[in-house]
């Protein structure tokens, strides 16, 4: 059995590669075709297979290492093969939505062991921050949409911005970040205070929580 030290090591190379397929290269079109049209879920899944293969890319990755790369891909599939699949209307609901995710994280654990000796060409801490950084912006994005909308999901670039510097910002310096969160609290406060739609009041509130929280632990416990 491979020590859990270095699978934790590995993970976020995997986490990174899932977040670039899955958000960054996953535009609204795929989005709102991959479960509907098999050709778009299969366009999909070659993004996340082309993601997942830069990051994890090093000294010691040959072709057994290709084939799990592969295979985590063909695991992304049958995933979302499952919401292809799914007429229900709990399909549409965050709790599924955190259920994919998981499901996808899950995987990992699938693949990561002949990684155990690669030599990783990118730094562990600046790909720690990067998965940190895209999972504020959009995943939690998307996960307070399903909260607190019924509508049509739109991108809000930004508030990408403002949840992707919480990382930066805590990985130099714990003490800037206090400061920036104090001062975004400013108009967040604003907003929960003069609001007449709550929905807007639930997303700004869940938005700034769930970042401040992500951005302490993801970080924090990666590195």
């Amino acid at each position: 059995m491979r020590d859990l030290k270095t699978l934790w090591y590995i993970f976020p190379y995997f986490f990174l590669g899932h977040l670039v397929g899955d958000y960054i290269l996953q535009n609204s079109y795929i989005a709102a075709r991959k479960s509907k049209d098999l050709k778009v879920l299969l366009l999909h899944v070659f993004l996340i297979f082309a993601s997942q293969l830069v990051f994890s890319l090093g000294k010691g990755f040959g072709l057994v290492q290709l084939l799990f790369v592969v295979l985590l891909s063909v695991l992304h599939f049958l995933i979302d093969f499952g919401k292809y699949k799914c007429k229900n209307g709990f399909c549409s609901t965050w709790w599924y939505y955190l259920i994919d995710q998981c499901l996808h994280l899950l995987s990992f654990l699938f693949v990561m062991v002949p990684f155990s000796d690669v030599d990783f060409f990118l730094n562990r801490n600046l790909v720690v921050v990067l998965c940190v950084m895209i999972f504020n912006a959009y995943f939690i994005s998307f996960l307070v949409h399903f909260i607190t909308s019924n509508g049509v999901y739109k991108r809000d670039y930004l508030g990408y911005l403002f949840r992707m510097v919480a990382p930066v910002l805590y990985y130099f310096s714990p003490i800037v970040f206090i400061v920036y969160e104090v001062l975004i609290f400013l108009p967040v406060w604003k907003v929960i205070k003069h609001s007449k739609s709550k929905s807007i009041t639930l997303s700004v509130m869940l938005n700034y929580v769930f970042t401040l929280f992500a951005s302490i632990i993801l970080t924090g416990v990666m590195l």
